[in-house]
């Protein structure tokens, strides 16, 4: 049966979290086999409205309609999303998801803390950065009886990045620019954005230069007011480089999806500046990243998750144009209570640094531009609509995400052994010899004196641990020693049946795993204690999935060598 489920937030706003709502929303249509959807649009701020006459304009439209028939129905959800600012949650549901952008300082508020734990049950979050300072802001308190106690986060948060879009066309737009190499800026003239920072540095940077900077800005929306303070931003500028020939232009107003990603492919354009003092995601940067865009900026800030990528040994290396940064104390004006405390921090990138890295992308743009291009591979990938809605859909339908299968280049068979029962050890030795199809490594841990004219096995003295039973400490001993991807750890008496690696290989060609176990037999056939569960103490089907309180015997499986080290 669908689960009826409720987003509330900006859906219809042009804003940030309005684009974070319309994830949410694209997420939950993914599956319309699970999600009887419904739909509660509210402001942000000052923020436009979407006007676009579109499809997925006309859907909102109707679910809204929908909802509010329902409502007047008194009708119940079964869950409920709110998008937006901590402090603006109320439950609604029985089961309750905030999504939020969070905080782009070091610091989380204590009312963002408060109604993280008691309005929802669970925490989305954009960036891996957001969810870190979340997690990691704690708060000294008394309680009702004067006792100390800390605030910190309780509820269960996840991390999940926006999605590169399966349809990237573009709309391309006429821009008069004077000349063919421009930068761009997208975002509000508020202090966090730092604009006026990027225009002064830019004006210092070129102003003996044929270079040009398009800024897409407002202040908060795109009326006519809005558009001319804007302007009166760029002109007092222009007024204090009267004999520049660089170039400064305003583009304002609203520009659809399509139209964005055509000023990210404009021939003219060739790198998007961010100089904000933080970002819980950095929408623009990564909009501009899926069009092959080089990026300026420093990496302060949830942009870090999307602007690494795997060098061609693997080692995660930034993709763009790094900027110096200082981390100070915001400054008294950009204080703002309940968001921005006083005592937060935030980055303040350096002018020098700024004012080399500019030129350098703009001397060099051939070597950043390949960079670019590498940065925009490894993101369609790993941002992927499917990755990124699955990923949704599992946090608010409390089911796992689909993990997409991947080859692995050996196995290092992890065995803790108090030497006791040598004979077995050395049976299972040949059991794991025995097996086809990729490489491995054999490594003993404990009291391995037994073992020492064993072939190809690698030993490792821990006597006195395996005679303490302390079975995690060698199982971690010997991990520290695997050279390859994937760890089977196993206990020292049991065997691998001639076709375990062949069916094991077989598996993992059509299902994905990060932890993966096996059934196990006793010598007489019966079953194992592979899977059970402990209260009452019974063994499941291998397929049941409905109890918490399952769990898989340690005696044998296998993980990614990155579970273990995370």
């Amino acid at each position: 049966m669908k689960k009826k489920v409720c987003l509330q937030g900006p859906i219809l706003s042009l804003s940030g979290y309005g684009q974070d709502c319309r994830r949410m929303f694209r997420a939950l249509k993914s599956r319309e086999d699970l999600f009887d959807i419904y739909v509660r649009p509210s402001s942000f701020g000052m923020s436009s409205w979407l006007s676009e006459d579109s499809e997925e304009r006309r859907e909102i439209d109707a679910l809204v309609n929908k909802t509010q028939q329902y409502l007047q129905q008194n009708g119940q959800f079964d869950i409920g999303i709110q998008v937006g600012i901590p402090t603006e949650w109320k439950r609604f549901a029985p089961l309750m998801i905030g999504v939020t952008a969070g905080v782009e300082v070091n610091k989380a508020p204590a009312s963002f803390l408060l109604s993280c734990n008691s309005e929802v049950d669970k925490v989305i979050t954009p960036s891996e950065f957001s969810a870190k300072i979340l997690k990691e802001t704690t708060y000294s308190a008394n309680d009702t009886n004067g006792n100390p106690v800390k605030l910190r986060l309780t509820t269960p948060i996840e991390a999940i990045g926006f999605a590169t879009p399966n349809d990237a066309s573009f709309s391309s737009l006429e821009l008069k620019l004077n000349y063919d190499f421009n930068f761009l800026c997208v975002g509000q003239t508020c202090p966090r954005k730092n604009v006026e920072f990027t225009i002064n540095s830019f004006y210092k940077t070129f102003q003996n230069h044929e270079v040009g900077l398009v800024l897409k800005i407002t202040k908060a929306n795109n009326s006519i007011n809005d558009r001319e303070f804007c302007f009166e931003v760029l002109k007092n500028f222009k007024d204090k480089f009267p004999e520049a020939k660089c170039k400064i232009y305003l583009l304002h107003g609203n520009l659809s999806d399509k139209e964005m990603r055509g000023l990210y492919n404009h021939p003219k354009l060739k790198a998007i500046i961010n100089l904000s003092h933080g970002e819980g995601f950095g929408i623009p940067m990564f909009d501009a990243v899926c069009c092959g865009m080089p990026v300026i900026c420093h990496d302060f800030g949830g942009q870090t998750d999307f602007l690494y990528a795997p060098d061609s040994k693997g080692k995660r290396k930034p993709h763009y144009a790094k900027v110096d940064f200082d981390i100070k104390q915001i400054a008294q004006a950009d204080i703002m209570p309940g968001i921005l405390e006083a005592d937060s921090f935030w980055a303040y990138p350096r002018e020098l640094s700024v004012r080399q890295v500019m030129l350098e992308v703009y001397k060099d743009f051939g070597r950043f531009s390949g960079q670019a291009r590498r940065l925009q591979r490894h993101v369609s990938s790993e941002f992927s609509e499917k990755k990124i809605y699955d990923k949704i859909v599992s946090v608010v339908s409390n089911r796992c995400a689909p993990i997409e299968p991947k080859d692995f280049s050996g196995i290092s068979f992890c065995i803790p052994t108090n030497g006791k029962r040598p004979e077995k050890t050395k049976l299972l030795i040949e059991s794991i010899r025995r097996q086809k199809g990729k490489s491995f490594e054999i490594i003993l841990c404990g009291d391995v004196e037994n073992f020492k004219h064993e072939k190809d096995v690698i030993l490792i003295d821990q006597k006195e641990a395996a005679h303490s039973r302390k079975v995690a400490l060698l199982r971690n001993k010997a991990a520290e020693m695997a050279r390859f991807g994937v760890i089977a750890w196993c206990d020292d008496d049991i065997l691998l049946d001639s076709c375990w690696m062949a069916n094991t290989l077989e598996h993992s060609k059509k299902n994905g795993w990060n932890v993966l176990g096996n059934v196990m037999l006793n010598p007489d056939g019966t079953r194992q204690w592979d899977r059970a569960t402990l209260n009452p103490h019974v063994l499941v089907d291998y397929d049941d999935r409905s109890n918490n309180n399952m769990y898989q015997s340690s005696g044998f499986f296998l993980a990614r060598r990155k579970v273990w080290k995370d």
